[in-house]
């Protein structure tokens, strides 16, 4: 089971994978103090306010992809590119 820990004075939020597929799928803090937006076609947005709540869930028709190698590859190496996941960055001489 990952855990995160926060120390309680930090005022953030933590987003949370329910089913992680290895262990770079750790908990994202997000500053609590800022307010919140939603955004599902990559323009227009919704700011959340408080109480308000986001349920997804998947769709009956899906949709087709066009892919490199497999879908499920492809994925994990666009997570791993775009979130820098499980790459260690050289470090800097003091």
């Amino acid at each position: 089971m990952l855990c995160m820990q926060v120390h309680p004075n930090v005022p953030c939020m933590l987003f949370t994978p329910i089913c992680p597929h290895s262990l770079s799928f750790r908990p994202i803090p997000v500053d609590a103090r800022s307010n919140a937006w939603v955004s599902f076609d990559g323009k227009r947005r919704q700011q959340l306010s408080r109480g308000d709540s986001v349920r997804i869930c998947m769709s009956p028709h899906p949709l087709p992809t066009v892919n490199k190698f497999d879908q499920t590859g492809d994925w994990f190496r666009s997570l791993i590119r775009c979130l820098n996941w499980n790459e260690r960055l050289d470090q800097k001489a003091l």
